[in-house]
């Protein structure tokens, strides 16, 4: 099977998801147009680049908004795709989620869901305040441990669109359980007990309490929670006199205070991208106020550096928790991937239904009629889509480098100063897709992706141009 092949095997196993056959076909144009367009000037760079006549481009934005198919049902068959077909990183058999947020800046003010609030970053570079879209993201590490990618899986917004969104029940919510229940709902379509990862920012009281009362039918907790701990985090001494909680003042365990006795420090091997050192840590089970509960905190000494990691796996060992929690380092790259290679985020969809809005005001969408409210509604769903599809077309180069590595460098018509990987980046696969279609007339006869070569430049298609998508 050639890569491009490949290609056409991921992309035709999503045909059960779509209604109608010009869905379909929509979605194909889409998700191709991602990989092999060299500029990320919204949905007309994928009209430009394959070529489809220019009548058809006025189709594409109601593809997004079309009723002919389901964003979640898209998401499920992502997921079961991912479990089944890919290579999967597992800890005790329980794969890695990681998920994070990242904020897209958008300035066109009849774009629902944009807001201006603070950024808590070290990075100097980012502003303290931006405005745009704040994306809640979820995805899988797969791989190997020597050479591990994040698959996208699942996004949302998860700032501006609390009128709009109905799938967390009532209830205030903030982004914190927002990412915790969108974290429970991809565990849950994956079928089986997973650990996640997120950064710091999670390390509070309702993310641990959420994960807790989740469990699986057989039992097990869903999801279990590994993070970095807040430099003010203290805990209190388990009691050994009767199993009740007790936060008794003289049992106060202030965490950063326990690099002070280094010496009760023991050595453990850890293996983090393939390669195997050594770190000095600790394991403290202790009460936690936030939770009410015992949590485990393993304090780590990695030559200068000091930190602390927590884990609502009370079995779990400290070697596995050190080895895990650097994983979370992958949602950099995942976000990297969708906005400069693929160009996810540079979606631009607008509804006159919006409220203009002044300098620093915020929408008040319950003043809103129905008709505006379910324009508005279909406009961040639309935004969202855009963003799911570019997960679906980064995990197609993703599949390829991990599975046919060695055609793909055998294919590969450039210049690498330095190979890092005998798995090539997605990069290098998105070139020599590039390079195979739709130049090399390689595409197979009864492939998925023969129809948006017949539907090229040269004519009008009946098919493409349908308003009835």
């Amino acid at each position: 099977m050639t890569v491009i092949k490949t290609v056409d095997s991921l992309i035709s196993g999503f045909r059960g998801c779509f209604s109608r056959e010009a869905a379909f076909l929509w979605f194909s144009v889409v998700i191709f147009g991602f990989v092999v367009r060299f500029d990320h000037q919204g949905i007309s760079s994928i009209v430009r680049w394959l070529f489809p006549g220019p009548s058809c481009y006025d189709p594409m934005p109601r593809f997004f908004r079309a009723a002919s198919w389901d964003p979640e049902d898209l998401v499920s068959h992502r997921i079961r795709t991912a479990v089944s077909r890919y290579p999967l990183v597992t800890f005790g058999g329980r794969p890695l989620l990681i998920g994070d947020g990242i904020r897209i800046s958008k300035e066109s003010p009849k774009m629902p869901g944009v807001k201006s609030p603070h950024r808590d970053s070290e990075n100097s570079g980012k502003p303290d305040f931006m405005r745009g879209h704040h994306f809640g993201h979820v995805g899988l590490l797969v791989g190997c441990l020597a050479k591990s990618l994040r698959l996208p899986l699942h996004g949302q917004i998860h700032e501006g669109a609390g009128a709009t969104r109905h799938d967390i029940g009532e209830g205030k919510h903030t982004v914190v359980t927002r990412m915790a229940n969108l974290v429970l709902r991809t565990a849950a379509r994956i079928g089986i007990p997973c650990y996640v990862t997120p950064d710091a920012y999670f390390a509070v009281g309702p993310a641990f309490l959420i994960f807790g009362d989740a469990v699986s039918e057989k039992g097990e907790q869903l999801v279990r929670l590994i993070t970095r701990a807040k430099s003010n985090h203290v805990g209190y001494a388990v009691p050994g006199d009767d199993s009740r909680k007790k936060f008794r003042e003289g049992d106060k365990v202030i965490l950063r205070e326990v690099f002070e006795s280094s010496g009760q420090f023991g050595e453990t091997e850890v293996t983090t991208g393939g390669n195997v050192g050594t770190v000095r840590c600790r394991v403290t089970a202790l009460l936690w106020r936030p939770v009410g509960a015992v949590i485990r905190f393993v304090p780590v000494i990695d030559g200068d550096a000091r930190y602390i990691l927590m884990c609502s796996d009370l079995t779990l060992s400290a070697g596995r928790i050190v080895t895990i929690c650097p994983y979370r380092s992958k949602v950099e790259n995942m976000f990297l991937m969708p906005e400069h290679l693929i160009g996810g985020f540079c979606h631009h969809f607008r509804t006159k239904a919006f409220p203009r809005l002044g300098r620093g005001e915020e929408p008040n969408l319950c003043e809103l009629g129905d008709s505006e409210m379910n324009r508005v509604s279909l406009t961040l769903e639309a935004t969202e889509r855009f963003v799911s599809l570019a997960g679906i077309a980064l995990g197609i180069p993703q599949y390829v480098s991990l599975t046919r590595a060695a055609e793909v460098w055998e294919k590969y018509q450039g210049w690498l100063r330095t190979v890092s990987s005998e798995h090539p980046s997605e990069g290098v696969v998105q070139s020599v897709i590039r390079t195979e279609f739709p130049f090399s007339g390689k595409v197979p006869a009864d492939g998925t992706l023969r129809m948006i070569r017949e539907r090229s430049r040269g004519g009008p298609s009946d098919l493409l141009c349908d308003p009835d998508i």
